[in-house]
């Protein structure tokens, strides 16, 4: 029985990590602002955001500590602007904070905050939160590991829903908003207790694949907000303190809870659930709220329908987003009959609009080489022709509408500068007809053509973060004030005659409501017991169809209209109850009370502290165990690494240094090893000792490709090596030159949750080594996996072919990348070919877990078959020998601790023809990848 430390098959992700690694081209030039407590890293032209950030960040540092600890320590924060992503980061390796300053559309989520407010509230109290968990273990271990091994320690000690909830409790708390007062980020628990569903505290820690749980972010503010309102502000500080030190050697931080309220963590999480959901319950058991019908019947797996329109004789178009096939918009009749229409593909928002038999959405596309510039494109899908086309330049687009006759797209632009506008676009010739002026440089969400499309109704933002319905003639530009502003969030409009309809969280949950335009009136048209988030009104105007969060997902609801019974409604007036209107009493709305000072701007170098170094890392990758110390500089365009290996096959000892500059196309690396106690065979298969150095510089040059359906990428370069070899002076030609030359291409169609793989894509490499000077040594490696669907919704058939050459004079043997019959020990030979074919399949979905300590999410297995030849070619002698063998690998998809993802595994081969090293012909293999754990 044998132990494999990696998994080397099938083991990439089409996930995207947050930090890019050159994603900057050369000719953005940065700018600084440098303090004692932060300095803020910005592109030329953006100082204004620049300086918002630095008072924001020093009032927050000195007025709103208390609840978190008064260690210090300076940060750099980034200001991305090229990206269409909405979102933030903190993170220590290197310690530094990144903002992606293009706002999100939907305010019902995130809410309707200035985004750069927003993200320097949340993001900084990460960033206080990172500081003042130093203390205790955490410190040894940052003195010991640098600011990852900090990382690590403090991630294990502190979960995370505490990250974010309490990141979440400091939005709501220093603003006149933030997501603790939003009615929708409680639907999820809110649904939950509705369906009288009570999941065990590790299922809402871990997920499931099976059944919808809240994510950690809604689970976070209600336990710190819980503890806050209960135990007193500081509580946390103390509890997170106790945790970091390790105060409880096993579950520090449920100790801590345990010593100070009576409770553990689980029992803590209950106390949170008694307290909340009978808010919930008895909000939704009024008597007074609107009766409705499920248009469809409830799907087995999670299902969303986002959004829907009315396509006239009962029918309606809607997105469809099942966990188990890839998003897509479809027709949908009475009797529930769906037929697929287009699938959208790659999204940075998944809004689309539909009229008169046109679906037109912004999809999203990228930058070849440069990762934080994107763009999207207007994209319509004709039922006429069934046929999709762009009808947009490239651009920074978002959530467009489109005309009764197809040739006119009205969409939301923003620019690298943070200018919003509604852009009015030709279908036909996809060019930029006009831009409606926009003084107040409002942010628009979701407009919509009205007024027989001489105008355009749209809920905006202003730089407050309050928000408006407005309505904007598209001859003159001018604006008209359909409601007033306030801090209630509204959704999607929807215009019906002389009606417009949207949601909004006025009161304790997402309703939809109505203005009249002729007299700008206001009503409620629904009063559910959870929220709505888009609604369409039938063309006879007597029904609605609108769709409500449950624990399945966004299912759709249909309800009378009965204008006459509708109540009069302020959206400017506060009509949530008193949980959606916490006082955490730590500063009031310091939007208002932040500074508004100048700051000294200065030239950023992109080659600042170009090492950096900042942590040692460890890495096992059998038969590789290192342990290297690394460095990054803030833009992410250098990268040092220097570092020990040992092999254990050889038990050789390896030191080396490398340096990789990613600010201009090509990646440049450069590095140097030295090798102790290499070997191998010689000539006449003797073994022989030897150390090694070597010195080599390269470029490669990695381009992303994706669009549509397809994430797909190709990166290929060129390595030069000189080496030398000290040997016995009876071996002649030690010295060796040599050129690696890589190409790696991938194209994997988008995958649903739970897939285990993608149903169309290949994965392909080609490696040639070949000397150039002194030995002459060869090899060439090639692989190409295929990845097709199953019999079933989530297999996968995966097919494989290897194919692996080199000279047989035996001078020097490269790095061994081949994937071999699995079951056998490594052959011997000359050039090798594989042939692989695997059927991946889910088993069960146990949602189970003990101690706090190990969860099973999923449970899956591969059915295997290789077959193999292996040739030896020596003195005109050729000898061929065959691999094949069959079996099973049984996949566990767990989490460890309530915190990290790890697949572990084992198999059963059965070997076809017996094993030339051992004579084998079965064998059993753990698969357990540990450097999974210093992936996160």
């Amino acid at each position: 029985m044998r132990v494999i430390l990696a998994i080397t098959l099938l083991s990439f992700s089409l996930s995207l990590s947050a930090q890019q690694f050159g994603g900057n081209p050369p000719s953005l030039k940065w700018q600084q602002i440098n303090t004692d407590t932060v300095r803020v890293i910005f592109p030329h032209g953006m100082t204004g955001q620049g300086e918002r950030v630095a008072n924001l960040v020093h009032y927050l540092n000195r007025y709103t500590r208390s609840s978190i600890g008064s260690l210090q320590k300076k940060v750099s924060i980034v200001l991305q602007n090229q990206t269409l992503q909405s979102n933030g980061y903190v993170q220590l390796g290197p310690f530094r904070s990144e903002f992606y300053l293009t706002p999100p559309p939907n305010s019902l989520d995130l809410g309707s905050l200035n985004w750069v407010d927003q993200l320097a509230v949340h993001e900084y109290r990460h960033v206080l939160q990172n500081m003042n968990f130093r203390q205790g273990v955490s410190k040894v271990f940052s003195i010991l590991g640098g600011q990852l091994g900090q990382a690590a320690v403090t991630n294990i000690a502190v979960p995370n829903w505490f990250w974010e909830g309490d990141a979440v409790v400091m939005e709501t708390a220093l603003t006149p908003q933030g997501r603790g007062r939003l009615p929708g980020f409680f639907d999820g628990f809110r649904g939950l207790s509705l369906a009288g569903k009570h999941y065990a505290y590790m299922k809402i820690r871990n997920g499931s694949y099976v059944d919808y749980v809240p994510d950690h972010y809604p689970l976070g503010y209600m336990m710190t907000s819980y503890g806050r309102e209960h135990y007193g502000h500081t509580f946390w500080r103390d509890v997170t303190s106790d945790a970091v030190r390790f105060r409880g050697v096993f579950y520090p931080l449920s100790h801590s809870l345990k010593k100070r309220t009576g409770m553990n963590v689980t029992g803590f999480y209950n106390a949170v659930l008694k307290e909340y959901q009978p808010l919930w319950n008895n909000y939704a058991a009024r008597p007074d709220t609107t009766p409705a019908q499920p248009l469809l019947p409830v799907a087995k797996p999670v299902t969303n329908y986002n959004y829907v329109y009315s396509a006239g004789n009962n029918e309606w178009v809607i997105l469809k987003n099942a966990w188990n096939k890839v998003p897509g918009i479809y027709r949908l009749n009475a009797s529930g009959e769906e037929r697929l229409l287009v699938r959208p593909g790659i999204l940075y928002d998944d809004f689309f609009s539909y009229r008169n038999g046109r679906v037109v959405w912004a999809a999203a596309r990228f930058d070849a080489r440069w990762g934080w510039k994107d763009f999207s494109v207007i994209r319509v899908w004709d039922n006429a022709t069934g046929h999709t086309k762009t009808v947009s330049p490239k651009g920074k687009f978002f959530s467009p509408d489109i005309s009764e006759n197809g040739e006119k797209v009205i969409a939301v632009a923003t620019t690298t500068e943070m200018k919003y506008s509604l852009q009015l676009i030709n279908a036909r010739t996809a060019l930029v007809e006009k831009q409606l002026p926009n003084p107040e440089n409002w942010y628009y969400t979701y407009p919509r053509f009205a007024a027989g499309e001489q105008a355009v109704i749209s809920a905006v933002r202003n730089n407050k973060g309050e928000m408006a319905l407005v309505e904007q003639s598209l001859a003159t530009g001018e604006s008209t004030m359909l409601t007033p502003f306030s801090y209630t969030v509204m959704g999607i409009p929807v215009v019906s005659g002389d009606t417009v309809y949207f949601t909004s969280g006025l009161k304790d949950v997402n309703n939809v409501y109505a203005i009249t335009l002729a007299d700008r009136k206001t009503y409620e048209v629904t009063d559910r017991g959870n929220s709505a988030l888009h609604m369409a009104v039938d063309p006879a105007g007597d029904s609605l169809v609108f769709s409500e969060f449950t624990v399945k997902g966004y299912k759709l609801y249909h309800a009378a209209l009965n204008k006459a019974a509708w109540e009069p409604a302020d959206v400017s007036k506060d009509g949530r109850s008193a949980w959606l209107q916490p006082h955490f009493k730590e500063g009031g709305n310091i939007l208002e009370l932040a500074p508004h000072d100048s700051l000294p701007v200065k030239k950023y170098p992109q080659f600042t502290r170009p090492f950096n170094f900042h942590s040692w890392v460890p890495s096992f990758n059998d038969p590789d165990y290192s342990i290297s110390l690394i460095g990054e500089n803030i833009l992410s365009t250098t990268s040092t690494s220097i570092g020990y290996t040992y092999n254990r096959n050889e038990g050789s000892s390896d030191f080396a240094a490398g340096f990789t500059f990613g600010g201009w196309f090509p990646v440049l690396s450069v590095g140097a090893d030295y090798t102790i106690n290499r070997n191998g065979l010689d000539q006449n298969r003797q073994r022989v000792y030897w150390n090694e150095a070597t010195a080599h510089v390269g470029f490669s040059i990695p381009l992303n490709l994706s669009s549509g359906l397809y994430s797909r990428s190709v990166s290929f370069g060129s390595n030069y090596n000189i080496r030398h070899r000290y040997l016995d002076s009876k071996y002649k030609g030690n010295d060796l030159q040599f050129l690696t030359n890589t190409i790696i291409f991938n194209n994997q169609r988008i995958k649903a949750v739970q897939n285990i793989y993608t149903h169309f894509g290949q994965y392909l490499a080609v490696q040639y080594n070949s000397s150039v000077s002194g030995l002459y040594a060869e090899q060439l490696y090639a692989r190409l996996d295929q990845y097709l669907p199953g019999l079933w919704q989530n297999h996968n058939l995966v097919l494989q072919a290897a194919y692996q050459q080199r000279d047989n004079a035996f001078n020097y043997t490269f790095t061994d990348n081949f994937v071999y019959a699995r079951g056998y020990n490594t052959p011997s030979y000359t050039h090798i070919y594989k042939l692989g074919a695997n059927y991946h399949l889910p088993l069960v979905y146990p949602d189970w877990g003990f101690a706090q300590i190990l969860y099973f999410n999923r449970i899956r297995a591969n059915l295997f078959y290789d077959y193999s030849m292996a040739n030896f070619s020596r003195n005109n002698v050729d000898i061929n020998t065959r691999y094949t063998s069959a079996g099973t690998e049984l996949f566990f998809d767990t989490r460890i601790g309530n915190a990290l993802p790890f697949t572990f595994g084992v198999r059963f081969s059965h070997l076809f023809d017996q094993d030339p090293v051992d004579n084998a012909r079965n064998r059993f293999d753990f698969i357990i990848p540990i450097q999974q754990l210093f992936n996160y």
